[in-house]
This record gives structure tokens, sequence and C-alpha cells, in this order.
């Protein structure tokens, strides 16, 4: 078993790479007429592949100076023979003529380049409910990709190619503790990028006065909630709101109400935190922004 394993390795990285080179695959076409190939100088992608078309005349596509590991090529273009398909598996300039007409000047080139690889995903973070779901994540590539969580309450979609999305499919929490599920996105010859997923916290089992103290709701919410006095605080002086580093992103004074309105529809989503003073007392509650 021990032997097998680096084969079975190695299948993999060349099944990554090409993949890769399949996902941006183009085929170039060059018109072949008497005395020129169309156009006469081409830029292509390293698993791209080249076609010569018959317009007119006999003519041939036959390789000159080539870069090495190239295979050689020889081929007629005429009315019987109207194509040919040359797949590019090496970077570099490519020379090539027609064999009868190549003192008429018929000549012509390609130039490969190897793939670049890029990634990016976004957004880096989805704020999600304790309830059970799914969310997604925007993938931008030009090459074969894949995904895994580092959570088992959260599954993603495996692989995809090229531009596409990742699906997060989480369970519920059922914790009374934030967690959160880092998403790694991996592309051959490049650094893996990051995504998280974090769940807020179940409110089932919280006790009754702490909940009737004060509440915030909905919570989670798209923007627009409610702060709104419970049992033990009578009425609401001040509020702050601030975000997770708990920078503030808004205050404000409020004497004598029991409920009052905002909209934090603008700021990102994510966890925030209630702060409610009244006299002596104050609260914090946290609240999760969604989409």
């Amino acid at each position: 078993m021990k032997k097998i394993t680096p084969f079975i390795t190695v299948l993999a990285i060349l099944a990554v790479i090409c993949l890769n080179k399949a996902a941006i695959a183009v085929k170039h076409t060059v018109l072949v007429s008497n005395f020129t190939f169309t156009p006469s100088s081409l830029n292509v992608m390293v698993g791209d592949t080249v076609r010569w078309e018959w317009s007119s005349g006999s003519h041939t596509t036959t390789s000159g100076v080539i870069p090495g590991g190239a295979a050689s090529w020889d081929h007629p273009i005429t009315s019987s023979n109207t194509s040919y398909d040359y797949p590019v598996t090496a970077a570099g300039t490519f020379n090539y003529v027609c064999t009868p007409h190549a003192s008429m000047g018929m000549v012509a080139t390609f130039t490969a380049t190897d793939l670049v690889p890029t990634l990016s995903v976004s957004p880096l973070n989805r704020a999600v409910t304790a309830t059970s779901g799914t969310t997604t994540f925007s993938v931008t590539s030009n090459s074969g990709w894949t995904s895994s969580s580092d959570a088992a309450w959260c599954t993603v979609t495996p692989s995809g190619n090229g531009n596409g999305s990742i699906t997060a499919t989480f369970e519920a929490n059922s914790s009374n503790s934030i967690r959160v599920a880092t998403i790694t996105t991996t592309v051959a010859g490049i650094t893996p990028q990051t995504a998280t997923v974090t769940q807020a916290i179940s409110t089932v089992g919280l006790d009754e006065q702490t909940i009737n103290y004060l509440q915030v709701y909905p919570n989670p919410s798209t923007g627009v909630f409610n702060v709104k006095t419970g049992k033990s605080m009578s009425q609401i002086s001040e509020v702050t709101i601030m975000d997770i580093t708990g920078r503030t992103i808004l205050s404000g004074s409020y004497p004598g109400a029991v409920e009052c309105t905002f909209d934090l529809s603008s700021q990102p989503k994510g966890y925030y935190f209630i702060q409610v003073k009244n006299g002596y007392k104050s609260v914090v509650r946290q609240l999760l922004l969604v989409n």
C-alpha cells in the first residue's frame, strides 16, 4: 500500500493540472488559401488547439523550428484534407510553413504561453442563523478548483471548473456558542483562498428572565430591528451599537422610550453588539445581520 500511495498522489496532481488547462482551452482557426495563412501569427495558451482549415489551393502545414518537447507535424491542407488540429502542449514560439510554397512567403507562427491560474472567493464570511440551511460563495477563476470545510456541521461543494459558486450546507446550532467553519478553496499552483461561515447561537433554553430583561428582535435581522425593554428594565435612556471590533456604529439618547427601531441595512453583514443603558443598568445584546 505504501508503494501505491505516491503513484495515486501523482495521478491526482496530474488530474488537477489537466482540469486547469481544460478550464480555458480554446480552438484557434487559421485559414489556408493560396500562398497565405490567415492570421499569420497567433497568441495561444498551452492546452489550446490550433486548427488549419482549407480555403483554396493545395497546401501543407508543416512545422519548422518549435519548442523542445513539442510534437512536430506535417499535414496536407487540400480540398480532400480540409482541416488539421494541433494540440499545444508546450510554451514557446512555433514556426511553420506550407512546404510547396515556403519560398513564396507562405510562412507563419504562433506563440504559446503557460496558463497563469487565478482564484478569488467572495464574500470572505457569511453570517448565518442558528437554524439549518444553506449559503453560497462566489468563485472567480480560470482553472479547476476544489473546496473543503474543516467543520463536520458544514459541508461544501467539493469542486468546480472556472467561474462558479460554492454552496455551504450547515446544520442547526443547538449550543449557546457561536461557531465558525473555515472553507478552503484550492487551485494548483497558487495560494489557497479561505472563507468562513459564522453561525449564530441558539436561544433555546435561555433563562426567561434574561430574555425578558431586554429584547432585540428580529434577531438575526436583515437590517431593521427593534430594541424593547422587558420586565426588569422600565425604559431606555441610551443605545450604543458597536461592530465586532468594538467600533461605535451608532449611538443616541432615547429618554423614556420603551421601544426603539434601528436600521443597519447599509452595514456589512455579521455580528454587532447592542448596549442599552437605563440609569445604573447597562445591558448588552448581540445582533446578527444576514442577507
